[in-house]
């Protein structure tokens, strides 16, 4: 077990002590503060239980702790705004499950280089929760048969043309569809039109989208209904609904394949905790693995963000905790096995910056050449680097490849994701990554 894992917990215990927020206002509304001599005496211990854990390297994962397991992330791209979502999944080893999802909270933490952040809270507890992710913009491609195969919710179509007659609705395409003027009478509810007899509404069209096609969605048949939820789309129809899409409408195919990471806070004074996690969401499990015959290098650029913690002494006392979040750009370098240096990856975190955007100058961990195994998508190495005037620090790392940028046989990973700590005399950071073939 890497002795990162708890190296993290450990900061997370000794940063909650230390006040776990931003030194001048950089925390991103957590906890900031000048310590007393009773704190003094806690943060000198939790210092050392720091120290203590570099040489032991006991577990420290999610799974061992009381209050935690790591997050399930999803994350959705309109192409006007991005929606991070977080549910915690399974029970903590020695814990139980809780009631009350995390909820997200107004002040978003600011984009780094191109990645969307979403903080949230737990209404019951005092968590913090930071997640990050790279999910892209729908790709808006022509309204055929093989591109709508693409959308998760659609399968199994056939043909080269989208029938003269439209498409019959089927309830799994609910997701997909929204049109507020099905139930004009009734933003939400439930509308029944006729369907003969004088005034029948049989033949009407009501302009809809399919995934942001523009269309008309029309109904034959008797007991022509549908209810619509909040955001305009149908939970449940009656009748036989069909869907044309306008002359070269175009489907939004959304990104399924994203990667994320972040950290988790626990700040209450009798159940603490801190941890980072990373991974992927729709790249398939494997084909991030290394593989013997891999040619070539590959850099792999992306954000990270996490958390910091430093003790000022004097006179052989503390004499102020301080504390606070933290962003920062990655940038890796994998050789793969027919290069120079073959068969390692190393990379660095720079461009600091603290919860408020301001840099963070002299700040830097580098992430030390960590092997790669053939079969096998993750790796772990040594990490050393500063923290301003903090220099020569030590600590670790590990990350693991995900998906592929290619068809063909042994095409190099896509993505990256992973976590760090370093550690000085009296100062502490850790974080997570990800990143992006470039």
């Amino acid at each position: 077990m890497p002795a990162y894992k708890n190296l993290t917990m450990a900061l997370g215990a000794s940063a909650l002590f230390l006040g776990l927020g931003a030194c001048g206002g950089g925390g991103g509304g957590l906890k900031s503060a000048i310590i007393d001599e009773a704190t003094m005496a806690t943060a000198t211990a939790f210092s050392t239980a720091i120290e203590t854990a570099k040489a032991t390297g006991a577990d420290g994962t999610f799974d061992d702790m009381p209050y935690m397991v790591a997050p399930s992330v999803e994350a959705t791209n309109d192409g006007t705004m991005v929606t991070i979502e977080v549910t915690e999944t399974g029970t903590p080893q020695g814990g139980s499950a809780r009631a009350g999802e995390f909820s997200m909270q107004e002040n978003r933490p600011a984009p780094i280089a191109g990645w969307t952040g979403a903080r949230f809270r737990r209404d019951d507890a005092n968590e913090h929760l930071i997640v990050y992710s790279d999910v892209g913009v729908p790709e808006a491609v022509a309204f055929t048969p093989a591109n709508l195969n693409r959308l998760h919710e659609v399968s199994g179509m056939t043909g080269d043309m989208i029938p003269a007659s439209g498409l019959v609705v089927q309830d799994a395409w609910f997701p997909v569809i929204r049109s507020t003027s099905l139930a004009a009478a009734s933003p939400r509810g439930s509308v029944t039109y006729a369907t003969t007899g004088m005034g029948a509404d049989e033949g009407l069209a009501f302009t809809g989208t399919f995934s942001d096609a523009p269309g008309e969605y029309s109904c034959s048949g008797s007991s022509c209904r549908v209810t619509l939820d909040d955001r305009g789309a149908p939970t449940a129809t009656g009748g036989s609904w069909t869907f044309a899409p306008a002359e070269d409408a175009m489907v939004s195919i959304p990104d399924y394949d994203y990667v994320y990471f972040g950290w988790w806070l626990n700040e209450t004074d009798d159940a603490h905790g801190f941890q980072t996690f990373a991974d992927a969401a729709g790249l398939p499990a494997g084909a991030g693995n290394v593989e013997a015959a891999m040619e070539g290098s590959a850099t792999y650029r992306g954000a990270a963000a996490g958390v910091w913690a430093t003790l000022d002494v004097a006179g052989g006392q503390i004499t102020r905790a301080r504390s606070g979040e933290f962003t920062a750009q990655a940038e890796l370098t994998a050789n793969f096995f027919a290069t120079q240096d073959a068969g390692v990856v190393n990379g660095e975190i720079t461009s600091f910056r603290d919860g408020s955007g301001r840099s963070l100058a002299g700040w830097r961990v580098i992430l030390d050449s960590a092997q790669l195994t053939v079969g096998a998508a993750s790796f772990a190495g040594a990490t050393r680097g500063a923290l301003g005037s903090a220099s020569s620090g030590t600590g670790s790392w590990e990350g693991q490849f995900h998906g592929s940028d290619g068809a063909e046989t042994n095409a190099q990973p896509s993505h990256v994701t992973g976590r760090f700590d370093l550690h000085f005399p009296g100062a502490h950071i850790a974080g997570a990554f990800g990143g992006s073939k470039q």
